[in-house]
């Protein structure tokens, strides 16, 4: 079972890229809008839009320290067992 989830916002992720210098296995820029993306992702749509991608997984990795890095808050983790919101 997973224990996390990880999702972007991608209306206010501005392309910084330093989740994608920090967890490159997991964060790549996306072809369509030049945002980040998670590699896998549910992608969430609105409109037509794409607004927040989403990804459930057992282990954080490199993950918690990109979510960090992120100056526009847009990279959120919930610890699904607790419903805990970690950033």
């Amino acid at each position: 079972m997973n224990k996390f989830r990880v999702e972007i916002d991608k209306q206010a992720c501005q392309s910084f890229g330093a989740c994608i210098e920090l967890c490159p296995e997991f964060f790549k820029f996306s072809d369509i809008d030049s945002k980040s993306s998670i590699e896998g992702a549910e992608k969430i749509s609105d409109k037509g839009a794409v607004v927040a991608e989403r990804l459930e997984l057992e282990e954080l990795k490199c993950i918690k320290e990109a979510a960090e890095a992120c100056p526009f808050n847009a990279i959120h983790i919930t610890n699904l067992k607790t419903e805990e919101h970690l950033i």
